[in-house]
Protein backbone atom coordinates (compact mmCIF):
# COMPACT_ATOMS: atom_id res chain seq x y z
CA UNK A 1 0.00 0.00 0.00
CA UNK A 2 1.61 3.72 -1.05
CA UNK A 3 -0.33 4.89 1.99
CA UNK A 4 2.39 2.68 3.59
CA UNK A 5 5.19 3.83 1.84
CA UNK A 6 8.22 5.55 3.87
CA UNK A 7 9.02 9.30 2.98
CA UNK A 8 12.54 10.20 3.66
CA UNK A 9 12.77 13.88 4.31
CA UNK A 10 16.79 15.05 3.85
CA UNK A 11 17.71 18.01 5.98
CA UNK A 12 21.31 19.98 5.82
CA UNK A 13 21.91 22.01 9.14
CA UNK A 14 24.98 24.18 9.76
CA UNK A 15 24.46 27.04 12.26
CA UNK A 16 21.25 26.72 12.43
CA UNK A 17 20.54 26.57 16.57
CA UNK A 18 18.09 29.44 16.28
CA UNK A 19 15.69 27.84 13.82
CA UNK A 20 16.52 24.03 13.70
CA UNK A 21 13.98 22.86 16.44
CA UNK A 22 10.94 24.23 14.76
CA UNK A 23 11.99 22.47 11.23
CA UNK A 24 12.43 19.15 13.08
CA UNK A 25 9.24 19.42 15.06
CA UNK A 26 7.24 20.39 11.85
CA UNK A 27 8.64 17.57 10.81
CA UNK A 28 7.41 15.15 14.10
CA UNK A 29 4.31 16.89 14.04
CA UNK A 30 3.16 15.49 10.50
CA UNK A 31 0.02 13.84 9.92
CA UNK A 32 1.82 11.08 8.08
CA UNK A 33 3.74 9.45 10.53
CA UNK A 34 5.37 6.75 7.97
CA UNK A 35 8.91 9.21 7.25
CA UNK A 36 12.50 9.16 7.92
CA UNK A 37 14.35 12.02 8.97
CA UNK A 38 17.92 12.92 8.00
CA UNK A 39 19.76 15.58 9.10
CA UNK A 40 22.79 15.76 8.38
CA UNK A 41 24.93 18.39 10.51
CA UNK A 42 28.11 19.69 8.75
CA UNK A 43 30.69 21.26 11.00
CA UNK A 44 28.32 23.40 13.18
CA UNK A 45 30.49 25.82 15.31
CA UNK A 46 27.31 26.52 17.57
CA UNK A 47 25.03 24.15 19.50
CA UNK A 48 22.98 23.24 15.92
CA UNK A 49 24.40 19.47 17.12
CA UNK A 50 23.40 19.44 20.46
CA UNK A 51 19.71 20.45 19.61
CA UNK A 52 19.36 18.01 17.04
CA UNK A 53 20.29 15.17 20.08
CA UNK A 54 17.07 16.54 22.06
CA UNK A 55 15.01 14.75 19.75
CA UNK A 56 14.45 11.34 21.28
CA UNK A 57 13.07 9.59 18.09
CA UNK A 58 13.99 6.43 16.10
CA UNK A 59 12.85 7.83 12.68
CA UNK A 60 15.56 10.64 13.31
CA UNK A 61 18.54 9.87 12.08
CA UNK A 62 21.46 12.18 12.77
CA UNK A 63 24.48 12.30 10.31
CA UNK A 64 27.47 14.61 11.84
CA UNK A 65 30.15 15.28 8.81
CA UNK A 66 33.43 17.38 9.48
CA UNK A 67 33.22 19.71 6.55
CA UNK A 68 30.33 22.57 5.40
CA UNK A 69 28.96 22.36 2.32
CA UNK A 70 25.13 22.29 0.97
CA UNK A 71 25.09 19.90 -2.02
CA UNK A 72 27.85 17.48 -0.09
CA UNK A 73 25.14 17.39 2.93
CA UNK A 74 22.37 16.74 0.87
CA UNK A 75 23.89 14.37 -1.50
CA UNK A 76 25.01 12.28 1.80
CA UNK A 77 20.95 12.27 2.74
CA UNK A 78 20.44 11.09 -0.81
CA UNK A 79 23.16 7.99 -0.85
CA UNK A 80 21.49 6.79 2.80
CA UNK A 81 17.59 7.29 1.96
CA UNK A 82 15.66 4.58 2.63
CA UNK A 83 12.24 5.76 1.59
CA UNK A 84 9.88 5.15 -1.52
CA UNK A 85 10.04 9.11 -1.90
CA UNK A 86 12.18 11.96 -1.07
CA UNK A 87 11.86 15.40 0.10
CA UNK A 88 14.16 18.08 1.32
CA UNK A 89 13.60 20.86 4.41
CA UNK A 90 16.12 23.38 4.91
CA UNK A 91 17.08 23.74 8.38
CA UNK A 92 15.13 27.24 8.79
CA UNK A 93 11.76 26.47 7.17
CA UNK A 94 9.20 24.58 8.08
CA UNK A 95 6.90 21.83 6.74
CA UNK A 96 2.89 22.32 6.68
CA UNK A 97 1.35 19.63 9.23
CA UNK A 98 -0.26 18.22 6.07
CA UNK A 99 2.73 18.43 3.63
CA UNK A 100 3.68 14.76 3.92
CA UNK A 101 0.25 13.06 3.64
CA UNK A 102 -1.36 15.43 0.74
CA UNK A 103 1.09 14.49 -1.51
CA UNK A 104 1.94 11.19 -1.04
CA UNK A 105 -1.96 10.99 -1.24
CA UNK A 106 -2.02 12.32 -4.91
CA UNK A 107 0.78 9.87 -5.93
CA UNK A 108 -1.27 7.13 -4.57
CA UNK A 109 -3.73 8.33 -7.12
CA UNK A 110 -1.28 8.99 -10.18
CA UNK A 111 1.12 6.37 -10.37
CA UNK A 112 2.45 7.99 -13.57
CA UNK A 113 3.51 10.88 -11.19
CA UNK A 114 7.40 11.72 -10.74
CA UNK A 115 6.99 15.15 -8.44
CA UNK A 116 4.71 16.35 -6.34
CA UNK A 117 4.72 19.98 -5.67
CA UNK A 118 2.55 22.26 -4.02
CA UNK A 119 1.57 25.97 -2.48
CA UNK A 120 4.74 27.30 -0.64
CA UNK A 121 4.03 30.28 1.64
CA UNK A 122 7.38 32.80 2.45
CA UNK A 123 7.14 34.13 6.15
CA UNK A 124 8.80 36.87 8.20
CA UNK A 125 11.89 35.69 10.06
CA UNK A 126 10.11 35.06 12.91
CA UNK A 127 6.71 33.31 11.24
CA UNK A 128 4.13 36.02 12.07
CA UNK A 129 3.59 37.72 8.80
CA UNK A 130 3.06 35.55 5.70
CA UNK A 131 5.09 37.65 2.57
CA UNK A 132 4.21 35.85 -0.63
CA UNK A 133 2.40 32.75 -1.89
CA UNK A 134 3.49 30.60 -4.55
CA UNK A 135 1.20 28.24 -6.54
CA UNK A 136 2.25 26.45 -9.51
CA UNK A 137 1.11 26.35 -12.72
CA UNK A 138 2.13 23.65 -14.70
CA UNK A 139 1.60 19.83 -15.53
CA UNK A 140 3.83 17.23 -17.39
CA UNK A 141 7.47 17.05 -17.91
CA UNK A 142 9.10 19.55 -16.48
CA UNK A 143 12.69 19.87 -18.36
CA UNK A 144 12.20 22.63 -20.98
CA UNK A 145 10.16 25.09 -17.65
CA UNK A 146 13.00 24.17 -15.58
CA UNK A 147 15.46 25.58 -18.30
CA UNK A 148 13.17 28.96 -18.53
CA UNK A 149 14.25 31.87 -16.06
CA UNK A 150 11.28 31.94 -14.43
CA UNK A 151 10.09 28.63 -14.17
CA UNK A 152 6.10 27.59 -13.65
CA UNK A 153 7.06 24.60 -11.55
CA UNK A 154 9.89 25.52 -8.83
CA UNK A 155 10.08 27.85 -6.01
CA UNK A 156 12.78 25.83 -4.40
CA UNK A 157 13.56 22.42 -3.03
CA UNK A 158 10.13 22.11 -2.78
CA UNK A 159 9.42 19.31 -5.00
CA UNK A 160 8.63 14.97 -3.29
CA UNK A 161 10.42 13.31 -5.38
CA UNK A 162 9.49 9.17 -6.72
CA UNK A 163 12.82 7.86 -5.64
CA UNK A 164 13.64 5.48 -8.20
CA UNK A 165 12.75 8.42 -10.37
CA UNK A 166 16.48 10.01 -9.33
CA UNK A 167 18.71 7.10 -9.41
CA UNK A 168 22.32 8.35 -8.77
CA UNK A 169 21.69 11.96 -9.89
CA UNK A 170 23.19 14.14 -7.42
CA UNK A 171 23.83 18.02 -6.35
CA UNK A 172 26.66 19.35 -8.43
CA UNK A 173 29.37 20.19 -5.57
CA UNK A 174 31.23 22.77 -7.93
CA UNK A 175 28.02 25.27 -7.21
CA UNK A 176 27.86 27.14 -4.25
CA UNK A 177 24.17 29.16 -5.40
CA UNK A 178 21.46 27.84 -7.52
CA UNK A 179 22.54 24.49 -7.16
CA UNK A 180 19.18 23.21 -5.97
CA UNK A 181 18.06 24.73 -9.26
CA UNK A 182 20.65 22.78 -11.43
CA UNK A 183 19.48 19.44 -9.42
CA UNK A 184 15.67 19.78 -10.71
CA UNK A 185 16.58 20.59 -13.51
CA UNK A 186 18.88 17.77 -14.08
CA UNK A 187 16.04 15.20 -13.03
CA UNK A 188 13.39 17.17 -14.63
CA UNK A 189 13.74 15.05 -18.04
CA UNK A 190 13.19 11.82 -15.51
CA UNK A 191 9.26 12.39 -15.17
CA UNK A 192 5.66 14.18 -15.24
CA UNK A 193 5.63 16.97 -12.60
CA UNK A 194 1.89 17.92 -11.08
CA UNK A 195 0.80 19.83 -7.79
CA UNK A 196 -1.43 20.01 -4.91
CA UNK A 197 -3.51 23.07 -4.25
CA UNK A 198 -2.21 23.13 -0.63
CA UNK A 199 0.02 24.10 1.31
CA UNK A 200 3.00 22.02 1.44
CA UNK A 201 6.36 24.25 2.41
CA UNK A 202 6.79 27.47 4.39
CA UNK A 203 9.90 29.66 3.90
CA UNK A 204 11.41 31.87 6.05
CA UNK A 205 12.84 34.90 5.21
CA UNK A 206 16.01 35.69 7.20
CA UNK A 207 18.05 39.05 6.93
CA UNK A 208 21.04 38.90 5.32
CA UNK A 209 23.73 41.85 3.74
CA UNK A 210 21.06 42.65 0.07
CA UNK A 211 24.04 43.97 -1.73
CA UNK A 212 26.00 40.91 -1.32
CA UNK A 213 23.34 38.50 -1.84
CA UNK A 214 21.82 40.01 -5.53
CA UNK A 215 25.54 40.14 -6.69
CA UNK A 216 25.98 36.65 -5.87
CA UNK A 217 22.40 36.23 -7.61
CA UNK A 218 23.18 38.17 -10.13
CA UNK A 219 26.33 35.79 -10.84
CA UNK A 220 24.50 32.38 -10.13
CA UNK A 221 22.20 33.53 -12.59
CA UNK A 222 24.40 33.95 -15.07
CA UNK A 223 26.13 30.62 -14.99
CA UNK A 224 22.65 28.91 -14.88
CA UNK A 225 21.86 30.17 -18.27
CA UNK A 226 25.29 29.86 -19.67
CA UNK A 227 24.30 26.01 -18.38
CA UNK A 228 21.01 25.89 -20.07
CA UNK A 229 22.69 26.74 -23.40
CA UNK A 230 24.75 23.86 -23.28
CA UNK A 231 21.36 21.48 -22.54
CA UNK A 232 20.03 23.06 -26.34
CA UNK A 233 16.45 22.79 -23.97
CA UNK A 234 15.66 26.22 -25.50
CA UNK A 235 15.68 27.56 -29.09
CA UNK A 236 18.05 30.47 -30.22
CA UNK A 237 15.03 32.67 -30.03
CA UNK A 238 13.80 31.80 -26.30
CA UNK A 239 17.49 31.82 -25.57
CA UNK A 240 17.66 35.85 -26.50
CA UNK A 241 14.55 36.32 -24.49
CA UNK A 242 15.85 35.08 -21.72
CA UNK A 243 19.05 36.73 -21.83
CA UNK A 244 16.98 39.93 -21.73
CA UNK A 245 14.87 39.09 -18.74
CA UNK A 246 18.10 38.55 -16.71
CA UNK A 247 19.49 42.01 -17.75
CA UNK A 248 16.28 43.88 -17.03
CA UNK A 249 15.40 41.80 -13.98
CA UNK A 250 18.18 43.01 -12.32
CA UNK A 251 18.30 46.62 -13.71
CA UNK A 252 15.11 46.58 -12.02
CA UNK A 253 16.27 45.29 -8.76
CA UNK A 254 19.46 47.05 -8.47
CA UNK A 255 17.70 50.67 -8.76
CA UNK A 256 14.39 49.64 -6.51
CA UNK A 257 17.53 49.17 -3.64
CA UNK A 258 19.19 52.28 -5.22
CA UNK A 259 22.54 50.71 -6.13
CA UNK A 260 23.05 52.97 -9.19
CA UNK A 261 26.58 52.13 -10.51
CA UNK A 262 25.27 47.87 -11.06
CA UNK A 263 22.01 48.92 -12.48
CA UNK A 264 24.00 50.96 -14.99
CA UNK A 265 26.44 48.03 -15.72
CA UNK A 266 22.88 45.69 -16.29
CA UNK A 267 21.80 48.90 -18.70
CA UNK A 268 25.22 49.63 -20.95
CA UNK A 269 24.80 45.71 -20.98
CA UNK A 270 21.46 45.88 -22.99
CA UNK A 271 22.20 48.83 -25.31
CA UNK A 272 25.80 47.06 -26.12
CA UNK A 273 24.00 43.91 -26.99
CA UNK A 274 20.77 46.08 -28.23
CA UNK A 275 18.15 43.76 -26.38
CA UNK A 276 16.24 47.55 -25.34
Amino acid sequence: MISKSLVTIIMAARNVEEYIAMAIDSVVEQSYTHWELIVIENDSDDNTGAIIQRFVDPRIRLVSIDEPGLSSARNIGLDIANGEFICFLDADDRLPVNSISDRVAFFADHPEIAFVDGVVRTFSSDFSRMIRLWQPDFCGIPDREMALLVPRCFSGITWMIRKNTVGSIRFDTTWSHLEDRLYFLNISAKGRYAFVDRPIYDIRKRPGSLMTKLRKLEQAYAKFLRHVRKTELLDAATELSQQKAFHVMFLRTYLKHFHFFRAMVQCLYLIRMKLF
